[in-house]
């Protein structure tokens, strides 16, 4: 019986059922491949997890910093309330580890010699207990402060400023003309 229902089903007057059906199967093989590319697995959820959980702690360390001059500007005599801004060059950079190979060949055809050399980089990656795997970070740079707004209560007193100039310099290395400092209201 069931195969005379395939056999029916694909008949010249049951086509357009039959085609229905072949659609359907179609529209089906494609929602489980674009599922898998819109709703991650838990691998994918969990590495774009790791990367945000990284972002928000260089976020939160750019504010740690902002919060840790304030603390020790407003300790500058005749300073009073300070708060700090501070603007970032770029985000944080890795530096990631390369393994090179370099291939040398030689061939000698009648009297002339010929030399090839071909080098092949690739990214040296690690594996972590749960098999997920990630290139080996070397080196991580920090931002470079691009500039600094200080807004104090003393600001209008050309020796604080100077004072908190001087201590911004310091503590940022930061050139003079890449600071501002401003009276608070």
């Amino acid at each position: 019986m069931q195969k005379d229902f395939w056999r029916d089903l694909f008949r010249p007057e049951n086509k357009k059922t039959g085609n229905n059906i072949l659609l359907a199967l179609l529209i089906g093989v494609l929602l489980l491949v674009l599922g898998k590319t819109f709703f991650p697995t838990d691998e994918k959820a969990a590495e774009v997890g790791q990367k945000e959980e990284i972002a928000q702690v260089h976020g939160s360390n750019d504010r740690e910093m902002e919060v840790r001059m304030s603390e020790i500007l407003s300790k500058i005599q005749g300073a009073g309330e300070v708060e700090v801004m501070l603007t970032f060059s770029a985000s944080t950079e890795s530096v990631v580890a390369h393994e090179e190979k370099t291939e040398e060949t030689r061939s000698q055809e009648g009297g002339k010699t010929s030399e090839n050399t071909r080098k092949e980089t690739t990214v040296v990656m690690t594996e972590d207990g749960k098999g997920n795997t990630s290139p080996l970070v070397l080196t991580e740079n920090s931002p470079q402060v691009e500039g600094v707004v200080i807004v104090a209560q003393g600001g209008d007193n050309a020796v604080v400023c100077k004072a908190l100039n001087n201590a911004a310099q310091a503590l940022l290395d930061v050139p003079a003309h890449k600071i501002a400092i401003l009276k608070m209201k």
